[in-house]
């Protein structure tokens, strides 16, 4: 073999291998968004620009900690596994922190942020939720669903986004603002 042919079949199994992971990774979104089961997160909105992925909506999702048992030991940027629950309202909580993938439930796979004691004695780890930050729209409707959502009496409207979860994988579905999709309700509000 020469050494043209040596690097020409070098390349291709590079980019084979590279496009398998990317498929991987969108075959696993696809499928949380059409088989996963929705849960609702509490969020502050915030519109941002980014000159390379032009505007979206970033969503703080006021869940960014989960509590951990005391014998679990945690190193920052360690997968984990976070169980979800809904309490009372609708609304997703995480429960306790796991090393190993829940046999039933659904559940998230994050990143563990640092451990500490929370006001009332917990133990708590911080959670890097970036599966779910951005929520991508157009360009000129971005800003209007920021302004809507701080716009409610008090300063503030209540905002939500509906996640699909399936095997640890979370997709942002939508964005709600006074319980309405945000597409429909810049509609129904455009002044």
């Amino acid at each position: 073999m020469t050494w043209a042919r040596f690097r020409l079949a070098l390349f291709v199994i590079v980019a084979i291998i590279q496009l398998a992971v990317a498929g991987g990774a969108i075959f696993r979104s696809e499928l949380a968004l059409t088989s996963g089961e929705v849960f609702k997160i509490r969020v502050q909105p915030v519109d941002p620009v980014d000159a390379f992925r032009g505007r979206y909506v970033t969503v703080r999702s006021v869940l960014d900690r989960a509590p951990v048992a005391d014998d679990i030991d945690l190193k920052p940027g360690r997968w984990i596994f976070v169980p979800l629950q809904v309490d009372d309202e609708g609304f997703t909580v995480f429960r306790a922190v796991a090393l190993d993938e829940p046999d039933t439930g659904a559940f998230l796979k994050l990143r563990a942020g640092g451990a500490f004691m929370n006001e009332d004695g917990d133990r708590m780890v911080s959670l890097s939720v970036t599966h779910f930050g951005r929520y991508y729209m157009n360009e000129k409707l971005a800003p209007e669903a920021e302004r809507a959502v701080w716009s409610g009496p008090r300063g503030q409207r209540e905002a939500f986004i509906t996640v699909r979860v399936l095997k640890g994988t979370g997709v942002l579905e939508d964005l709600w603002v006074d319980g309405v999709p945000i597409h429909q309700w810049l509609t129904e509000n455009a002044n």
